[in-house]
């Protein structure tokens, strides 16, 4: 498998390892007031733990443990966003759409397939370093599985800031990459090229390193550092 294929809408969801949130969650109690970072940090510290080979970049680890996490408590909370089923770019809960009740489960998740790590980036003479673009699938009305991605940037308190977002509303394949210091979107191809819309220049995102859902898989067979068995 390429290392863009997860930004291809399939028929069929291309998550294949889902995690057993359960021993996470268990300690406390999900509810509208419930502070995300907690469970986030928990799974997140877990998989760091478990990663006692480092065969793994530590900040995909955890950018991975705090993503994962935070999209199953929003779809547990109904605040997943979906903008296949909106009309216009409105970021908002599915659980405020009219259709909520009558959409199918998967369009009210996002499963997160791999975080690709950017270490550098030059867009009309702006450069930007320690990106992390995270990939989810998400089922849209004609229960296709599209693409949605987040953008971060890893700043020098160590903290993941998110930068931008993207999806394809023209169901053309190409994304359309909303990113804060720009007033236009940038297409990003099934390829992992940048296409600048005035320019027509293309950039080709030059992933350093990335990780998927069956790394996490191999990381969560292993016993944790201060296992004994």
């Amino acid at each position: 498998m390429g290392k863009f294929d997860s930004l291809i809408k399939t028929h069929t969801n291309k998550r294949s390892f889902l995690c057993n949130y359960t021993k996470y969650y268990k300690k406390g109690r999900l509810s509208n007031s419930v502070d995300y970072s907690y469970f986030e940090n928990l799974f997140a510290l877990d998989l760091l733990d478990k990663n006692k080979k480092k065969n793994y970049n530590e900040d995909l680890i955890s950018l991975w443990g705090i993503l994962d996490m935070r999209s199953y408590i929003d779809y547990i909370l109904g605040n997943t966003i979906n903008l296949y089923f909106v009309d216009g770019f409105k970021r908002i809960p599915v659980n405020q759409l009219n259709d909520y009740n009558y959409m199918p489960e998967d369009s009210r998740k996002s499963s997160l397939l791999d975080i690709k790590y950017i270490k550098h980036l030059s867009l009309e003479n702006i450069n930007f370093k320690n990106l992390f673009l995270a990939t989810y699938e998400i089922q849209d009305m004609n229960n296709d599985f599209r693409p949605y991605v987040l953008l971060f940037h890893k700043n020098e308190k160590n903290d993941f800031i998110e930068i931008g977002y993207g999806y394809d509303s023209n169901n053309n394949g190409d994304i359309e990459l909303f990113i804060d210091s720009f007033n236009y979107p940038i297409f990003l191809s099934p390829k992992g090229w940048l296409v600048l819309p005035l320019t027509k220049k293309k950039v080709k995102l030059d992933v350093y390193d990335f990780i998927k859902d069956t790394d996490i898989q191999k990381i969560q067979r292993q016993p944790k550092n201060n296992d004994t068995n």
